[in-house]
Formats: C-alpha cells, sequence, structure tokens
C-alpha cells in the first residue's frame, strides 16, 4: 500500500513538471501579424520591410515592435539572414490597400538593426538579428487595431538558399523584454525569382492626308501678285522620334494654257533660296507654311531653305526634274497641319486664259 502510494505522488509530480514546463515556454501570441519583405530572392541586400500587428495583451506595457531574423533556415540547416547594425527609417506613408490597417500613432519613431537579440527575440531559436521599432506609448496603442508600418534601410542580407526563415515578430517592454511574438514565415527564392521582366513593343506609325485636291489661284495681272486660297492643307502624323519629311514635285513646272501653250508661267530657280514674285514679271513657285500646331509631339516643322518663304513677295521653286524635300519635323508629332499654296505673277507678254494649270504631287515619309 505504501509502496502504491509512491507511485502515485511521483506521477503526480512529473505531471506537475510537465504542465510548470509548458507554461514556462509556452509565449502568448499576438492578434494578427504579417511581414512583407520587398526582395524575396536570395542574397537580396537591404529589403524594405512592410509590417503589420495587432496587440493581443492590454498594450499599457509595449513600448517596442521587433523583428527577428533566424540565423538558420526553419529546418535549421544552412545559413539564415545576415543583419548588419544601422538606423532604419519608420515610414506610415502609401500603405498598400491590403490589409486595411491603421497606421502606427504618430510621434518620433526611431528603428535601430542590431545583432543583439536579448529581450526582443523570444528564446529557443537562434537569431542574426533583429530590426527594433521604438516609441511606442501606452496611450496611443490598442488591441483592436491592426497597425501597419514601413521600415526602409533595414540592413539586411536575405541567405543564399531557397527555403521557408522563421521570422517572427514581437510586442516588446521598454526594459526590453518579450511579451507577445508571433512566427511570421518568409520565404527566400532564387536570384530573380520574385520578379518578371515585361518586355513589349510599340509598333511604328504614320499618317498622311490632303485636305483637297484643287486650290485655285485667284485671276494674275501685270499689276498684281496673287496666291492661292490656301484650302488645301496637309496632316502628318508619326511617333517615330525622327518625323518625317515632305516632298513635293511639279507635273509641268510650270502653269500652262492648253488653249495660249505658248506663254506659259514658268518656276523660278532651283537654288536654295526662294525667288522674287514682283508684279510685271512672270514667276510660278510654291509657299507652304505651318497651319494649326500639333498637340502632343516634339520639335517644330522647318522648312527646306528653297521654300523657307516668310513674306508674301517670294517663292519657292520647283525642281524640273525631281521631287523636292520641303518640310521636315525631327520628332513625334500627333498631327503637324502645313498649308499648301502656290504664288504667281505675270507679265504683259502672258495672254489671257482661263485654263493655265499645273499639277502637284504632294507626298511624305516617315524617318524611322
Amino acid at each position: 500500500m505504501i509502496k502504491n502510494k509512491r507511485i502515485l505522488v511521483a506521477a503526480s509530480a512529473l505531471m506537475l513538471s510537465v504542465v510548470f514546463t509548458n507554461l514556462s515556454v509556452g509565449a502568448a501570441q499576438l492578434g494578427q501579424a504579417s511581414l512583407r519583405m520587398s526582395r524575396m530572392s536570395q542574397s537580396a541586400a537591404g529589403p524594405d520591410l512592410y509590417v503589420t500587428f495587432k496587440l493581443n495583451t492590454t498594450p499599457t506595457s509595449v513600448a517596442k515592435v521587433s523583428i527577428c531574423f533566424p540565423a538558420t533556415k526553419s529546418d535549421n540547416t544552412g545559413a539564415g539572414y545576415t543583419v548588419t547594425a544601422t538606423t532604419p527609417t519608420v515610414s506610415t506613408a502609401n500603405p498598400p490597400a491590403t490589409p486595411s490597417g491603421t497606421s502606427v500613432p504618430p510621434g518620433t519613431l526611431t528603428a535601430a538593426a542590431t545583432t543583439s537579440t536579448t529581450g526582443l527575440c523570444a528564446a529557443g531559436t537562434t537569431w542574426a538579428g533583429a530590426i527594433t521599432v521604438s516609441g511606442f506609448t501606452s496611450a496611443s496603442l490598442n488591441s483592436t487595431a491592426l497597425y501597419e508600418m514601413t521600415v526602409t534601410g533595414t540592413g539586411l542580407t536575405n541567405p543564399s538558399a531557397n527555403a521557408q526563415y522563421n521570422t517572427a515578430v514581437n510586442s516588446v517592454t521598454s526594459t526590453p523584454s518579450v511579451i507577445d511574438t508571433t512566427v511570421t514565415p518568409t520565404f527566400v527564392t532564387n536570384a530573380t525569382g520574385d520578379q518578371v521582366t515585361v518586355t513589349g513593343s510599340v509598333a511604328p506609325n504614320f499618317s498622311f492626308s490632303l485636305s483637297s485636291n484643287i486650290d485655285t489661284i485667284p485671276a494674275v495681272d501685270p499689276s498684281s501678285i496673287q496666291t492661292s486660297t490656301g484650302n488645301v492643307f496637309m496632316t502628318v502624323s508619326t511617333n517615330s522620334p525622327l518625323g518625317y519629311t515632305a516632298y513635293v514635285k511639279s507635273q509641268n513646272a510650270q502653269l500652262q494654257s492648253a488653249a495660249r501653250p505658248g506663254t506659259p508661267i514658268p518656276t523660278g530657280t532651283f537654288d536654295a533660296s526662294p525667288d522674287t514674285v514682283a508684279a510685271g514679271t512672270t514667276k510660278y513657285g510654291f509657299v507652304p507654311s505651318t497651319g494649326a500646331a500639333c498637340s502632343t509631339c516634339t520639335g517644330v516643322p522647318v522648312y527646306d531653305a528653297e521654300f523657307a518663304v516668310v513674306d508674301g513677295t517670294h517663292a519657292g521653286s520647283f525642281n524640273t526634274t525631281n521631287f523636292a524635300s520641303f518640310v521636315s519635323h525631327a520628332g513625334y508629332t500627333s498631327g503637324d497641319q502645313i498649308f499648301l499654296k502656290e504664288r504667281d505673277a505675270v507679265g504683259p507678254s502672258v495672254q489671257y486664259a482661263n485654263d493655265y494649270s499645273d499639277v502637284l504631287t504632294i507626298v511624305a515619309a516617315g524617318n524611322f
């Protein structure tokens, strides 16, 4: 009987020992916690941290929040994080939409990255170091809000092996000592395992149009200079940063009449300089000018020297054998509007007729 009592007492003592042991090593968890690294790749240096936490116990004793980084993988093989002593920055600006958190209370929050984890991290794990945010006050915290903050300039270096690593977020007293702790596992990927390289292309575009195919120069006599009404304009658009060039070619290099073929109105001299058009002399030429400006573009239209006409008494001459470039735009444009006018004058020997005509071919090419 005595022997049985001894066995019962010994068994009871063992049970109490187990219970007490479990109570001593167990620790309460935060109500919620998460740790998002800005880089999850092998050996990435200086990843920023986005931290959320909800306090569990009454927050009157919480003065700090620490994030602890293990020195080994979760299976205790291989090296873990490297922590370099530094002073990170704490920010509440521009948090993500999810989770919907509350910014940590305003105030003077400071952070420190340390290799010493005494009082900052739970026992039972080998830690490489901790990042601790200090400056919380009991009056500013509660146990219902999900707080969020971003820590930059961490001094961390990710582990070199793909694996899970059991980091932890803790509430800490000012002493310091850990109040609540929650394991927040992270995972380290290969060198490009957390990034997607996006490639794309923009198709080249180029467009060209003429507002009309007919232009008329008013009737001219030896006492005047006449310019066409300007109802024809060219519109050119391109997304090429090199822009475009436009060209003109006269079919006849003159205004000629079937009724009076012996007295045409010829173009001037194609010599990189506009010709003078004067009343009483016979001359026919081209007068391009800029209309509405492009709304989205770089640069402006630039006229070739032959067609850089800035007054009412000059005109560019046509190349009698080939196309002549007359305007270019060295940049992309949402639409250049170029008015295409003609100007003439006649001497007394040019005979009357109402069928003087010429055909201008206007083309443009994008520079890609």
